[in-house]
């Protein structure tokens, strides 16, 4: 492979101009023996070497040979010999100025390398293709490529460069050759390839779909890793656009490639308003007609007509091309049941309302004649009569109402009796009613009479509905709406299942939990039943969760600190009988940052700290285990920091100063570096302003207005923006007079203040000296007595001093008191 790389480099940087005009004088290559290719050079070894390699001023054989006998060079001027021959290897280029080697590679790819720019010179002209801002442009400028294929482990540029340097954030996990395929029961399957170096344990497919001409994609969740999935919750005969996006944890990999596809035709609704009647000629025919279904899911193919004669449980059939057919050879005077159905290549769909006449050739039965009596915003009012002898058994009367594209919906009243009035409720508001209705006779059913009516009021909005799964077999589904109602859940397995016979129950709240089977996917709406029946909500596709990827449970936070919190879940099935990895996402909503933590633990309950994180933060967490099952989140909120202490104020000549003590004394997760940021409230304009920010411990405002009171708040701010996180220390500042200057009535101020306070500290003085003076001389009269007293009771001939309790301290007394002991050189203290 390296001989061949040689080769081909060769091919790109042939000879220099020196070495060719001794091309013709260069030793004749060896003959080579037969495991030698033509062309290449026999070492004297026996090895073979390509013939270019010869006389190239490398060893390219392993004893030399190549290199021998080969031309001088002495006569090459040194202008075509800069640097000596054999610097650089045949891998490398070689720089001028100033001399070095280059891989080959950096031969012209775009970038000097050399300081002359040699290396770039005589190259092949680069195409000058720009891009978008929302695309990549290959290094070597041939093509421009959409950001989603940048880093997706597949290679787009001739180049390759799209996927180099790609680091963890730059990757992108892409699927590959998405096709779609789609079976007679009407379900699509997906099927696509897995992205390259893909870590398949910590990452799931999710698949997005819309109707063609709609902006908004909806979500399928497959919570599952393989490369292939079935949709059985898309309408039938519509046109998609389906794309498959990785996720692996938090991370989400968009993509823009999307498959269209054309969902199979489904099985037709009823056909409407079937009408009999007899052919007016011939005996024994029943003549039928009929409208054509609302919601066809497809081609209407042909028709199925199924008659049956009174009496009899066997049916006859008959193919009609269109809405319209003769029944013929049938018994005279004989009742006969009839029925139609639609046709599409999915097959037979709903029968209609079966209608009954008996085939007696003049006997016509008119249609009945409905009457509406009265209509408000939920119900209405009408009477049916018939006309001529003909004897009424009662009244069939359906209700028709749609209130979006998927459905027409039906509500079907049976009565008996000649003459009927009645009153239908629980209607909705603002909605179109078709009335159809038909007698019933012993001849057998009349023609269709139709009414309409539109009720009075204002039409109720649909709710809207959320729905997840919580577990295997739980969807929590929760909705929007008014109150006071009951609702009703319905719920099927696809599409045409939700329309026609879902699963239902109700409730009067605006939240419930259904249980349904595993391992399914299940649509769901919502919709006020009583006391009128609503329109329907958007429905919600929920695929149900494995065991193996259930979300953790009762996830919340045990303690908040300013720079940390603990938070607290239990697995998600009790004790587990291995250890289970957890990876936690801790998202920033303020940096708009996130990072994302792993640990083990087989315990049912796991408690983790959360370090590194902001005062007065706010932050995302999910956590979920580590083969990407359904995640459970919640909001964290930091302690802020506390308020600066001692804000105090001091008024100068044409401004205030802001004083406050340092946060960093009382606040460990604190220091100057973060700043204070100012406000101040104006009460008199209600205005609040941001003043600005600083790293001291006081701040100076300006241009303050007279008759004004003013609140002045400071609080410590984050290292990010303008992100506050601590609390705020008021001051309110109300000391400004009404009218005047500023300036002047604050040196005013100033000078008041002077004159009180300097007369004031003198008298202090004056008092202190004088009390002083007072002390001392008081204190010199009692040192002159002590010494006096002394004085008259010591003896120094006898070195004692005498205290007489008589009048005559002069006269000796037994009694008197002696204290001896002293001496003449050491003071006497008496106490």
């Amino acid at each position: 492979l390296e001989l061949h790389r040689a080769g081909a480099l060769f091919c790109l940087f042939p000879w220099p101009p020196f070495l060719k005009q001794y091309s013709h004088i260069l030793p004749s290559p060896t003959p080579g023996p037969s495991t030698c290719l033509p062309n290449y050079y026999r070492c004297s070894s026996g090895a073979c070497v390509m013939d270019t390699w010869v006389c190239d001023g490398y060893r390219d054989c392993a004893d030399g040979s190549d290199e021998e006998a080969c031309p001088s060079l002495a006569n090459v001027t040194s202008a075509s010999t800069p640097t000596q021959l054999g610097r650089c290897n045949r891998f490398e280029f070689e720089c001028h100025q100033p001399k070095k080697c280059l891989p080959n590679w950096k031969r012209c790819d775009g970038h000097r390398d050399c300081q002359d720019g040699r290396d770039e010179a005589n190259c092949p002209t680069h195409s000058t293709l720009t891009c978008m801002s929302r695309e990549f442009k290959c290094e070597d400028g041939e093509a421009c490529i959409v950001l989603s294929e940048r880093c997706d482990g597949f290679l787009d540029c001739s180049d390759e460069s799209d996927e180099r340097a790609c680091s963890d954030e730059l990757t992108v996990y892409k699927v590959q050759n998405l096709q779609w395929t789609a079976d007679f029961s009407g379900d699509v399957t997906l099927t696509w390839m897995r992205p390259k170096k893909m870590p398949s344990a910590s990452c799931v497919y999710n698949v997005y779909y819309r109707v063609v001409g709609e902006s908004m994609w909806k979500t399928l969740e497959t919570h599952s890793n393989k490369t292939n999935t079935v949709l059985k919750v898309l309408k039938p005969d519509t046109t998609y656009q389906v794309k498959v996006q990785v996720q692996c944890l938090s991370k989400a990999h968009n993509t823009n490639d999307f498959v269209t596809l054309r969902t199979p035709e489904g099985l037709p609704d009823a056909p409407r308003n079937l009408q009999l009647s007899l052919h007016r000629e011939a005996e024994g025919v029943i003549v039928g007609h009929w409208t054509p279904p609302i919601h066809t899911h497809g081609l209407i193919r042909e028709y199925i007509v199924e008659y049956s004669r009174s009496g009899s449980k066997m049916w006859a059939s008959q193919r009609a091309a269109s809405n319209f057919t003769e029944i013929k050879n049938l018994l005279v005077n004989s009742l006969y049941t009839v029925r139609v159905a639609a046709v599409t290549s999915r097959g037979i769909g709903n029968w209609s309302d079966s209608k009954c006449i008996t085939t007696i050739k003049g006997k016509v039965i008119p249609p009945p004649d409905i009457h509406i009596d009265s209509y408000g915003e939920n119900s209405l009012s009408f009477t049916l009569t018939m006309e001529g002898d003909i004897k009424v058994n009662g009244y069939v009367v359906n209700l028709f109402w749609a209130f979006d594209m998927h459905k027409q919906e039906k509500r079907t009243l049976s009565f008996r009796g000649s003459i009927l009035s009645h009153k239908v409720g629980n209607l909705t508001a603002h909605t179109s009613y078709e009335i159809s209705a038909w007698a019933k006779t012993d001849l057998g059913d009349s023609p269709l009479a139709f009414e309409h009516v539109v009720t009075r009021g204002v039409r109720p909005p649909a709710p809207s509905l959320k729905a997840k799964a919580i577990n295997q077999t739980a969807v929590e589904c929760t909705w929007t709406g008014p109150r006071n109602v009951v609702y009703g859940i319905f719920y099927a397995t696809s599409f045409l299942d939700l329309y026609r016979n879902p699963q239902s129950l109700t409730t009067s709240l605006h939240n419930k939990t259904v249980i349904v089977s595993k391992d399914e996917q299940y649509l769901f709406l919502v919709r006020v039943v009583v006391p009128y029946q609503g329109p329907a909500s958007d429905y919600v596709v929920v695929k149900m969760i494995p065991d193996s990827r259930l979300p953790p449970r009762h996830l919340h936070v045990v303690h908040t600190g300013k720079t940390s919190a603990v938070i607290k879940w239990e697995s998600p099935y009790d004790s587990p009988d291995q250890d289970l990895l957890y990876a936690i996402a801790v998202k920033d909503l303020i940096r708009k940052t996130d990072r994302s933590y792993k640990v083990k633990s087989c315990n049912n309950t796991v408690e983790y700290t959360l370090n590194k994180l902001e005062p007065g933060g706010k932050y995302h967490v999910i956590v979920q285990l580590g083969n990407m099952s359904k995640d459970s989140s919640l909001k964290i909120t930091t302690v802020s920091l506390s308020a600066p202490d001692a804000l105090k104020i001091i008024t100068e000549n044409d401004h205030v100063l802001l004083f406050w003590k340092s946060l960093a004394l009382k606040e460990k997760h604190f220091n100057e570096s973060r700043g204070y940021e100012i406000h101040m409230f104006d009460s008199a304009m209600n205005i609040t302003a941001y003043l600005g920010n600083t790293t001291d411990n006081f701040f100076k405002v300006s241009n303050l207005k007279m008759g004004h009171n003013y609140t002045f708040t400071v609080q410590a701010r984050c290292l990010f923006g303008s992100q506050l996180c601590g609390e705020a220390a008021v001051l309110l500042y109300d000391e400004l007079g009404s009218g005047g200057d500023a300036s002047a009535i604050q040196a005013a101020k100033s000078t008041d203040v002077a004159a009180v306070v300097v007369p004031i500290l003198f008298l202090i003085l004056l008092s202190l000296g004088v009390g002083f003076a007072v002390l001392y001389t008081k204190h010199r009269r009692l040192q002159s007595s002590f010494t006096a007293f002394a004085n008259s009771h010591y003896s120094s001939r006898l070195g004692s001093a005498i205290f007489s309790s008589g009048d005559d301290l002069g006269e000796d007394d037994e009694d008197a008191p002696m204290i001896t002991g002293f001496s003449d050189d050491v003071p006497m203290v008496i106490a």
